[in-house]
């Protein structure tokens, strides 16, 4: 019986992750596909299963080509400072950009090292990412070498917090990234 009780526990550990894997991708290709087939009618006439995602693809080469170039860069910048003029659109434009920076910057330009910090007291360890950045001001205040440490929430590493920890109080892991993300996301069940 336990024999069979591990067996179907396996089963599920393989299913699952491949039918969120599966309805993640179908979702997002369905929502894209639908968003973006009325207009395509109206402007080449004609449409087929996949075609919004080539236009997307093909947008977003187009607007990556605009901004390499100073013309282009001038009206992007023009869009952008437009945009941080109305109240609520500058929040969720301001958020979704540094949200799409978090995505797309490479890891090690975020990411310094893995951390364990003391949090949230003496004695609990968390993880924590060191990060290039550094706050002067604080710095110059506390009269310390403060450390940025992200301490990421499981399991959905891209939402934290950020603490200035002196440098001395920090113990620096030899931990990939990758691996200490895995075990924020996976709630600490993986090594």
């Amino acid at each position: 019986m336990s024999e069979l009780r591990n067996t179907f526990l396996a089963g599920l550990l393989i299913l699952i992750p491949l039918l969120a894997t599966v309805y993640v991708v179908y979702w997002t290709f369905t929502f894209v596909d639908n968003l973006l087939k009325p207009a395509l009618l109206k402007i080449i006439g004609f449409y087929f299963p996949g075609l919004s995602w080539i236009a997307l693809v093909a947008l977003i080469f187009a607007l990556g080509a605009l901004g390499r170039f100073a013309i282009g860069n001038k009206v992007i910048e023009a869009t952008e400072n437009f945009l941080r003029k109305i109240p609520v659109v500058r929040t969720i434009y301001s958020a979704a950009k540094e949200a799409s920076k978090a995505i797309l910057v490479s890891e090690t330009e975020r990411i310094k090292g893995v951390v364990l910090v003391e949090y949230p007291r003496k004695g609990i360890y968390a993880i924590g990412f060191t990060t290039g950045t550094r706050m002067d001001e604080a710095i110059e205040k506390t009269g310390k070498k403060l450390v940025n440490v992200f301490i990421p929430t499981s399991p959905n590493p891209t939402s934290g917090l950020v603490v200035l920890v002196p440098e001395e109080e920090l113990i620096y892991l030899d931990m990939s990234v990758e691996d200490a993300l895995r075990v924020v996301i996976s709630g600490g069940f993986t090594k």
